[in-house]
């Protein structure tokens, strides 16, 4: 007789990867975020120089399914990623491509001059 054994199961809360790299321009922060409708997808910038990721990744199979493993993580999540204070937040900019999410944060122009003179 068959036995079933339950292995693991994913949690509800999650915190999904990120890479924080910069170019002479800008800092990137590319999220990966496979699975998540961008209509829930929140980008936020805080005044206090925070970014704010949120979102929610829902089950592909609903109902009348019995999963016998569970690795990917669903439900809410969010990122709060503190950022250097040079960021020019009038031109953040975000693409969501493939799974993941990449935002461009500027440099202020003070910042960049700074780095070309070094």
């Amino acid at each position: 007789m068959g036995e079933t054994a339950f292995l693991s199961a994913a949690s509800t809360h999650w915190e999904p990867a990120i890479d924080f790299c910069e170019d002479d321009e800008a800092y990137h922060v590319i999220m990966d975020i496979a699975g998540v409708s961008e209509q829930d997808l929140e980008v936020t910038y805080q005044p206090d120089g925070v970014l704010v990721v949120r979102g929610v990744r829902r089950p592909l199979l609903c109902g009348g399914v019995s999963c016998l493993l569970l690795e990917i993580a669903y439900g809410a999540f969010e990122r709060r990623i503190p950022l250097p204070r040079n960021i020019n937040p009038d031109g953040i900019e975000a693409s969501y491509r493939a799974g993941m999410l990449h935002i461009r944060l500027p440099k202020t122009s003070s910042a960049r001059s700074l780095q070309l003179r070094l």
